[in-house]
């Protein structure tokens, strides 16, 4: 049998990059301009591009396995905070209608969806004393400092700066995705308030029917609009009331007694009033919307159960957990053996001997007691970046020998041909590129109090200043290796964020578009 007429033409038309109209597909969302927030992934490498691209300098953020001394001792002090992240529930939020922020935390409330790992950071780096935050952070904090949490996370979603970064990491269909979960949740929202109109409609109307019933009732019972009694009627005007009565409830949910009507009274409460007829009633229609709310909630509510980041940290000698969803940070308690508290860099210790982690191990393992196995939660430390730390060094050990190597030209000329007084090529002297140390950087560093001490000491003795430089040479080599090292993690986090941010969508759908229009497409996916 041959086939259908157009077919092949219609295939045709529907594959590759155009539309079964023959119109090319929508431009796909631009991230860097999309006004939502999107998921992000908990791997330290994306979060430690984020810092570095908000022009965060001197902290990095690193995956903890085990919560034992021995990994804690093995975590680079200072360790500045703890981000974690676990799969969110209601049960988790907590009513916060007592408290404050105080003005010494910074501290903003998540306003949008999905946005909760920006939150965590941002609510941690502007915590850290005297931390290098860049020009866009520090202008932002400043301009927020006296808000409070509820305008913050508002400042927050409106700050292009951090939002183009985290969604920097957002593919296509990231996009898509949220957009389709906003456009669900206004749907729901929408059908909950179409819900709670109908039933008020229909509670509107129910009494408007009560309501008339009741004066049906009064007349049946001969009740005359002048307060006196009528006579008594007849029982063909009994029984056309009780016709009449059950034409207004067709359903036989109204109940009613023979006794009260005497009286000249009606029941309006439906669980005290005996029922004319011995038969169940049917179900009401508000039983079946409520019904319906409910599982409309339920469903929204399991579906809205996604993981979230919050962050624990020391602040002025108490530890705070700072979660983005909460009304206010809340104070864990202080961390020092005599619970004083302590302005000091409290990310180690107060002074008085107390270890903030020790505080927050126990809350981190009960939650992760409450998870079911361990793909429910993931737990990261921000700790303090070696790297900067050690280009100072280094900068500040090629600042040593360029003061030693003046002292020296006005000692002896032709000393570096001395035994002691020769370069080695991959010495540090001026600058050094391939490691990110400049010239203006060896210019604004200080030199080391023992080298300075040695020179006034040793001034006009040739052979100990030579010397001197022999030990500053020999010191160079392990600042020249750990800057490499330091580097090598950093090239590895921007690797890992180049490929999460190559987004591979066009390819494939290039692709499949090609096996389409070759109309193998087809045999291949009834062969999987």
């Amino acid at each position: 049998m041959p086939p259908k007429k157009g077919a092949k033409r219609k295939a045709k038309a529907i594959s590759g990059n155009s539309v079964a109209n023959g119109d090319a597909p929508p431009a796909p969302p631009d991230r860097s301009t999309w006004p939502g927030w999107v998921e992000m992934e908990s791997e330290p490498a994306f979060f430690n591009v984020m810092l570095r691209e908000m022009g965060v300098q001197g902290i990095k953020v690193q995956e903890i396995y085990e919560l034992d001394e021995n990994m804690l001792a093995f975590l680079s002090e200072p360790v500045h905070a703890f981000i974690f992240l676990f799969r969110y529930k209601d049960a988790d939020a907590q009513s916060q209608s007592n408290g404050s922020c105080p003005k010494h935390v910074w501290f903003a409330n998540q306003t949008p969806d999905y946005a909760c790992a920006s939150f965590a950071l941002l609510n941690i780096v502007n915590n850290i004393p005297g931390l290098r935050l860049g020009k866009e952070l520090q202008d932002f904090k400043d301009f927020t400092q006296d808000m409070d949490p509820l305008s913050r996370g508002d400042a927050v979603d409106d700050f292009a700066f951090v939002k183009r970064i985290h969604n920097s990491f957002a593919r296509e269909t990231d996009l898509l995705h949220a957009d389709m979960q906003i456009w669900s949740k206004a749907d729901k929202h929408k059908r909950r308030l179409a819900a709670v109109k109908a039933k008020e409609t229909r509670a509107a109307k129910k009494a408007e029917t009560n309501s008339h019933s009741a004066e049906t009732r009064q007349k049946a019972n001969g009740v005359a609009s002048n307060g006196r009694s009528a006579r008594t009627p007849k029982p063909t005007a009994k029984k056309s009331a009780k016709s009449n009565l059950q034409e207004v409830d067709p359903e036989g949910d109204f109940q009613s007694s023979a006794s009260p009507l005497k009286n000249g009274e009606g029941h309006d409460n439906e669980g005290t009033a005996p029922r004319r007829s011995a038969r169940e009633p049917k179900p009401r229609k508000d039983t079946y919307a409520a019904d319906s709310n409910a599982t409309d909630e339920t469903t929204a509510t399991t579906e809205e159960e996604g993981f979230h980041f919050i962050a624990y940290m020391p602040i002025q000698g108490h530890v705070w957990k700072l979660d983005g969803l909460d009304r206010h940070p809340q104070d864990l308690g202080s961390f020092g053996e005599n619970g004083a508290d302590n302005d000091d860099d409290s990310s180690k210790k107060d002074g008085t001997g107390g270890d903030w982690k020790q505080l927050v191990i126990p809350e981190l393992t009960a939650r992760m007691a409450q998870c079911e196995n361990g793909i429910q939660f993931n737990l990261m430390a921000v700790l303090h970046d070696p790297l900067q730390s050690e280009r100072d060094a280094l900068a500040q050990n090629a600042k040593s020998l360029q003061l030693i190597d003046a002292a020296l030209d006005g000692l002896a000329e032709g000393w570096r041909e001395m035994e002691g007084g020769e370069t080695p090529s991959d010495i540090v002297t001026t600058s050094a590129a391939e490691l990110g140390i400049s010239a203006l950087d060896i210019e604004h560093s200080p030199i080391s109090d023992d080298v300075q001490t040695k020179l006034d000491e040793y001034a006009g003795d040739f052979l100990k200043v030579l010397r001197l430089r022999e030990e500053v040479v020999a010191q160079q080599r392990p600042l020249r290796l750990a800057v490499r090292d330091a580097m090598t993690a950093v090239r590895g986090d921007d690797e890992k964020a180049r490929h999460r941010r190559h987004d591979y969508t066009s390819f494939l759908r290039g692709w499949l578009g090609a096996l389409a229009e070759e109309e193998v497409l087809a045999d291949l996916v009834a062969a999987a």
